[in-house]
Parts: C-alpha cells; sequence; structure tokens
C-alpha cells in the first residue's frame, strides 16, 4: 500500500502542492530588508533593482535585461514593440496568459500544432500558416524545454518576422553551454512565485537589441525620459526594490535548487519510467532547469482517475495544460486552427509536484499511488 502522508498537528492531511516556491534563509532576507528600510527608496529603478538586472546579465550570459512587475506584463511588453498589428503563430499548448496576453495588445492569435514529444512549437505547422498579415511567432519553451527553438529562430529570420520566445519557464536553461534566451527578438522571463527562479512576483524581457531595450524601458515606466517629458505611451509595468532584493538573494541559490530538482526528477523517470505505461517529455540531457515533471497517460480516462486518486491522498498534481488554449472558452477569438497533437497532449498529461525541498519519501509515495492505479 502507499505510504500515508504524514498528519500536522491539528488532524488535517498535509497536502503536497505541485509547486513550493524556494526561499533563501530568512537572516539573508532580514539584512537585505534592514538595508532597504534605511535607504526608503522602494521603487523607481533603485539600486536594487539595477543591481539585479546587472546580476541577471552576467548570469544569463544576455546583453540586456529588463525586469517588470510581472510574466505577463513582459510578455504584453513584447507584444508592444512590434510595430503593427495583425496575426500571430503561437502555440496553444500553454498557460492562458500566453493566448491572453495577444488578445490584450490588439492581435489575432493563429494556432500551430505542437511536436509530440517535446510539446514545443513544430516550426513546420508554423511555417504553414505564415501569411500576409502575420507579424510575429510566439512560441514557448514548454515546460522550460528549449528542444526546437533554432529551428523556429531560423523560420523567423528566413520570413523576416520577430520571434517573440514566451520563456516564462526557461530560466537557467542553456544550449551547448549559451542561454536559451539568446534565441530570436525577445525573451520573455516569469519571476511568478510557483517557477523555478522567482521574485515573489516578477518578470523581465531578455533581447541582444539596444533599440528595443531602451524602448522596453520607455513603456514599462509611462514612456518617460525625464520629468518634462513622455516620448510614448507607456504603462507602469516597473518591478519594486523588494522583489529586486529577493531576486539577488534567491539568484545566488538558483544552482543549488536546480540540483536538487534535477535529483528528484530523474527519481521520478527510475520509479515510473519502468512500468511501460507512461511517456515523458523528450527533453535535452544538458542545460535543463527540471522545473516540471509531466507525465502523459495512455488516455484522459486513465489520466483523471490517477489525479483524483492522488488528490485523495493529499496530493494536488496539476493537469498542465488543459484544455488547449484554443479550446477555452473565452470571448475575444474564435479559433478554426487545426490541432491534433496539442489537443491530444493536453488531454493525456499530469505534473506531478517537483520542487527544491520536496522529499524523496513523498515522491516515492506519489510513485507508489500513480503505479497502483495504473495496474
Amino acid at each position: 500500500m502507499p505510504k500515508k502522508l504524514s498528519e500536522p498537528a491539528k488532524g488535517r492531511k498535509e497536502v503536497v502542492y505541485v509547486a513550493k516556491p524556494d526561499l533563501p534563509p530568512l537572516d539573508e532576507v532580514v539584512a537585505s530588508l534592514q538595508r532597504l528600510w534605511d535607504s526608503r527608496i522602494l521603487t523607481n529603478a533603485g539600486p536594487n533593482v539595477e543591481r539585479f538586472e546587472k546580476e541577471l546579465q552576467s548570469f544569463l550570459g544576455a546583453k540586456h535585461v529588463d525586469v517588470t512587475v510581472n510574466g505577463t506584463l513582459a510578455l504584453q511588453l513584447a507584444l508592444h514593440t512590434l510595430p503593427r498589428r495583425g496575426e500571430v503563430i503561437t502555440t496553444p499548448f500553454t498557460f492562458a496568459a500566453t493566448t491572453t496576453a495577444l488578445l490584450w495588445e490588439g492581435f489575432l492569435p493563429r494556432f500551430a500544432d505542437v511536436n509530440p514529444r517535446t510539446f514545443n512549437l513544430n516550426a513546420d505547422s508554423a511555417n504553414r500558416l505564415v501569411n500576409k498579415n502575420t507579424v510575429a511567432i510566439l512560441p514557448v519553451h514548454v515546460f522550460g524545454n528549449p528542444t526546437g527553438a533554432n529551428d523556429l529562430a531560423h523560420l523567423g529570420h528566413e520570413l523576416g518576422i520577430p520571434v517573440i520566445f514566451d520563456a516564462a519557464h526557461a530560466f537557467g536553461v542553456t544550449v551547448r553551454g549559451r542561454s536559451v534566451l539568446r534565441l530570436g527578438s525577445i525573451s520573455t522571463l516569469s519571476f511568478h512565485a510557483t517557477k523555478a527562479f522567482h521574485t515573489f512576483e516578477g518578470g523581465g524581457l531578455v533581447t541582444n537589441s539596444a533599440s528595443l531595450s531602451r524602448k522596453i524601458r520607455l513603456l514599462r515606466n509611462f514612456g518617460i525620459t525625464d520629468e518634462e517629458h513622455v516620448e510614448i505611451p507607456g504603462i507602469n509595468a516597473k518591478m519594486n526594490e523588494f522583489c529586486a532584493v529577493m531576486g539577488i538573494l534567491n539568484l545566488k541559490h538558483f544552482p543549488k535548487w536546480q540540483n536538487q530538482r534535477s535529483r528528484l526528477y530523474k527519481m521520478y523517470i527510475d520509479l515510473l519510467g519502468h512500468c511501460g505505461k507512461l511517456d515523458f517529455q523528450s527533453i535535452p540531457t544538458e542545460g535543463y532547469n527540471y522545473s516540471y515533471m509531466p507525465v502523459i497517460f495512455a488516455d484522459r480516462r486513465q489520466r483523471d482517475y490517477v489525479h483524483d486518486r492522488l488528490v485523495a491522498s493529499g496530493i494536488k498534481p496539476r493537469k498542465y495544460f488543459f484544455p488547449a488554449t484554443n479550446d477555452l472558452s473565452m470571448q475575444g477569438f474564435s479559433s478554426r486552427d487545426s490541432t491534433p497533437v496539442a489537443r491530444n497532449i493536453s488531454l493525456r498529461i499530469l505534473t506531478l509536484p517537483l520542487y527544491a525541498s520536496l522529499e524523496e519519501e513523498i515522491v516515492d509515495n506519489i510513485c507508489d499511488i500513480v503505479l497502483q492505479a495504473l495496474s
């Protein structure tokens, strides 16, 4: 029988969520907050934001990193740099924010299908949707997987249209020793608390273009150039000093947390891979950040049964990403694009808990429940 999870003092079963934020030692936070309190500088491109951006540039090997209040606004700012409105080719196998950001910025999403092994946007499928109204391609590094990103960047270059990567899951991911964020016109990041790297809440944009970086900095601060001039219509998307402090501290610990995630990810594969009834995302063996643990079942019925068994045991996996975003009943667009692979994956996927502080005993328990349900 699966081992029972520990019971808290009040008798309630302890819930294991799909994600749990990694945090630095509290004494490091207190010391940094004391300096913040002494300075009374809380926002408006203060010293911690400036330091955080410089440290990110060094850590990521990026020319320009501009941080924002959250990842969704980072994506909207990236889209706002496009010279005109029109159709943007994107993936339906993603979090809703990828699609809603397009709609908020006045673009029409066109959904290409995905690769059945990597879950990432299929370059051939994307190419078939290109027409005179196409203004950009918006791929996603799904669960941080960089596979196929080079093909999509090359496609955009050949077509003469920008490629903006939604890299919300891809912090710290490298390809051949170089950050995957260097690809495309812009890559956008999410530093939400559920991500492998977080600032409580936050986001960022990475680009090799000095002119794009300048425009992004204007857009995130109302378009203001100085006290007497507003150059372009902007918005307030600035990161505050408190979140920047968290980013500086977490960046120091990120490699250690990444190693812990890697160990737990491989433990899942070892325990579940031998049963012959599950599939896993095809990811590179080096340079991955191990941010999620997606598992593919034979069909939706089996997926939902395992999901319910886990929930009954106090474990909260997530059906990332179900439904596919072109199946969501939101107002603003009507999709006729055919994406059978993405839809099929969305019906069969379940993302299991994975975070640096997750105990091996709990991973073992989760795998026991999954295997018993399959048997």
